[in-house]
């Protein structure tokens, strides 16, 4: 692995500073902060290089935020300056520092993501039989950011940058926060994927037992114990074949290594075709993340089949279908109902549930866009244009369901309006 060397003349120029800014302002002008920075651009980001080159920046503290996303997260509110200059110092690193984790953990790197870890669960579902990934465990890490450890952290770190200024300043990220990274600055991110980046090819080699005869052995004896403790009536004719058949298929699948391994930042999900060897697959993970990296995992964690759906990213997978979770597809059909009562045309309400209707489309939810009416199909169009207008001046789009002009009704009279009319 070639580790990252400093480069100064590729950090320390205004070229640099002006791209670092531009990624990092992007879609953020109109935040007084930004603004206020604006004004003095070119001083304010000479004043930035100026104290990267002479190596006196150093974080000045975070302002504490609280949010409820499904569950409370403690955000770290950081100077715009100390955005612009973390920016700045890892540009041109970026995509070294983000190729060290490897592809099976997709997460925040650029042009990959949620969509990528969607994709490659997908195909790898669609295209392998059931059999093949008949079985998967879902491992979640317990407060994963606040609760990494600086000293693993550091290590990591220099196992892939070597000594000079890019060290030193991701080191002083890391001290000016007293337990773990700060959520909320893009360090962050990248410090996520590389405190796991080692145990990600760890557990893709089967955790190297099968360099070792003495944990070769003892697991070995455990897989044979727990299919024979386990054995349904179709293991029989495994069974018969003897310890050493038994022997034999779990070597194999520690010459295989675990292929069917992804990770989500904090989010891992193993799938394997024998739910015996993925039990001791899941002990080697909790016992490496918790006694190599100092990582809880959520105890909620079990062995599910497959065809029960993997739930992940909001997401459910299956083997010829994926859907939205229940509680996103809720949320959509809240909202685009509210909207319709308070009299929004169709197009508005696409427009106000841009970001929802975006995140479903990527699964097969056509039957769910069309129950919410907010498809937009060549049939939808042809038919709206055959629509005619009982007056002069209006449209297809001004065609109201008779329903929601009942509800409206009755929601502004209390009920008397249908019950004096219609009743």
């Amino acid at each position: 692995m070639k580790r990252i060397k400093d480069k100064a003349s590729e950090v320390e120029n205004m070229e640099n500073a002006r791209a670092a800014y531009d990624t990092y302002s992007y879609q953020k002008h109109h935040r007084d902060y930004v603004e206020r920075f604006d004004k003095n651009l070119e001083k304010n980001l000479q004043t930035i290089l100026e104290f990267l080159s002479s190596e006196e920046w150093t974080p000045k503290g975070y302002k504490r935020k609280i949010i409820f996303e499904k569950k409370k997260r403690i955000l770290a509110k950081a100077p715009i300056e100390d955005h612009v200059a973390e920016a700045i110092s890892i540009r041109p690193y970026e995509k070294e520092l983000y190729d060290y984790s490897t592809y099976r953990a997709p997460a925040v790197k650029p042009g990959l993501g949620t969509h990528a870890f969607v994709r490659i669960l997908r195909n790898e579902l669609f295209k392998e039989d059931q059999e093949e990934n008949m079985y998967y465990v879902p491992l979640d890490a317990h407060h994963y950011f606040p609760r990494m450890d600086h000293g693993i952290l550091k290590k990591e770190i220099e196992r892939k940058v070597k000594p000079g200024k890019l060290r030193r300043n991701l080191f002083k990220v890391i001290d000016s926060y007293p337990q773990g990274t700060p959520l909320g600055i893009k360090v962050s991110q990248i410090l996520g994927q590389i405190y796991l980046a080692r145990f990600d090819r760890l557990a893709m080699r089967f955790f190297d037992i099968g360099e070792n005869k003495e944990k070769l052995d003892f697991w070995t004896s455990k897989y044979i114990e727990g299919r024979v403790a386990t054995a349904t009536a179709d293991d029989y004719t495994d069974l018969c074949k003897g310890p050493q058949y038994l022997s034999h298929v779990f070597r194999g699948y520690i010459d295989e290594g675990i292929p069917h391994y992804l990770r989500f930042v904090d989010n891992i999900i193993i799938r394997h075709k024998d739910k015996t060897a993925l039990h001791i697959i899941t002990q080697l993970c909790i016992m490496h993340l918790s006694r190599d990296w100092h990582i809880e995992v959520n105890k909620d964690y079990n062995i599910r089949p497959t065809w029960m759906g993997i739930r992940v990213c909001g997401y459910v997978f299956y083997h010829d279908r994926v859907l939205v979770a229940k509680r996103n597809k809720q949320k959509l059909a809240r909202k685009v109902h509210q909207l319709q009562k308070k009299g929004y045309d169709e197009e508005s309400i696409r427009r106000k549930c841009a970001s929802q209707l975006g995140y479903i489309k990527h699964v097969n939810s056509i039957h769910l866009i069309k129950s919410l009416g907010m498809e937009k199909t060549l049939g939808k169009i042809i038919r709206r244009r055959r629509v005619k207008a009982p007056f002069e001046g209006l449209t297809a789009e001004d065609k109201i369901k008779f329903s929601s002009i009942c509800n409206y009704a009755s929601e502004k009279t209390g009920g008397v309006f249908l019950s004096t009319r219609f009743c």
